[in-house]
């Protein structure tokens, strides 16, 4: 039979079950919102699970649906982020209110391998092109420059330029192969971000 608790955050079911418990001390933004953290369970499960599209056999380059792939990974992940965020009372455009999910040292280690995979910055060039707003576009200028951002902002720039139709398959200078391997880097990155904050606020039980 197939695991139907695969891919949820680890500490689901310890929520779920402390949850019908008369007197239980969860905090207040996981007591107070089942419903929510239920849709967002739901979402992250689809997130964590999803490998590929499959586009059938229409497309004469091959490269087309893994890139696709990769932009719809993030945009599963980063809508699964957000509404974490609003759920336990971070403003998901607050680039200072979400440093306390996005542990320092390891969101360097993953801006270096961005770094690695892209040292031309042909991503971050092409997304400072298409952004709106000019915060968005000075901290995408800062990253090109070297600065530490968070994370979630890359995936939020990726999103945010997909979701209005200008990033397509083929937008990018980045080959394929190194544009899946950020969008798998950025999205592990902030699964497990999600994760262990709710495993972290879950109380353990006796």
């Amino acid at each position: 039979m197939p695991d139907t608790t695969k891919n949820y955050p680890q500490a689901w079911s310890r929520y779920v079950a402390q949850t019908s418990e008369p007197g239980n001390i969860l905090p207040v933004e996981l007591a107070d919102n089942f419903g929510q953290l239920a849709r967002w369970s739901a979402r992250f499960r689809l997130a964590k699970s999803f490998k590929a599209l499959d586009l059938g056999d229409g497309y004469a380059n091959a490269d087309t649906p893994q890139l696709y792939s990769a932009i719809t990974r993030i945009f599963f992940v980063y809508s699964t982020f957000e509404t974490y965020c609003r759920i336990i009372g971070l403003n998901p455009s607050k680039e200072s209110q979400l440093q306390s999910l996005q542990n320092s040292q390891s969101q360097y280690k993953v801006i270096k391998r961005i770094r690695e995979l892209d040292p031309n910055n042909a991503l971050p060039e092409f997304l400072f092109q298409h952004l709106t707003g000019n915060n968005l576009k000075q901290m995408m200028s800062d990253f090109q420059n070297g600065q530490t951002v968070n994370v979630s902002f890359l995936a939020r720039c990726i999103r945010h330029v997909f979701a209005h139709g200008i990033l397509a398959a083929n937008s990018t200078q980045l080959s394929p192969k190194r544009f899946n391997q950020i969008s798998q880097v950025i999205s592990d990155f902030l699964l497990n971000c999600m994760d262990q904050d709710f495993d972290n606020r879950t109380p353990q039980t006796t």
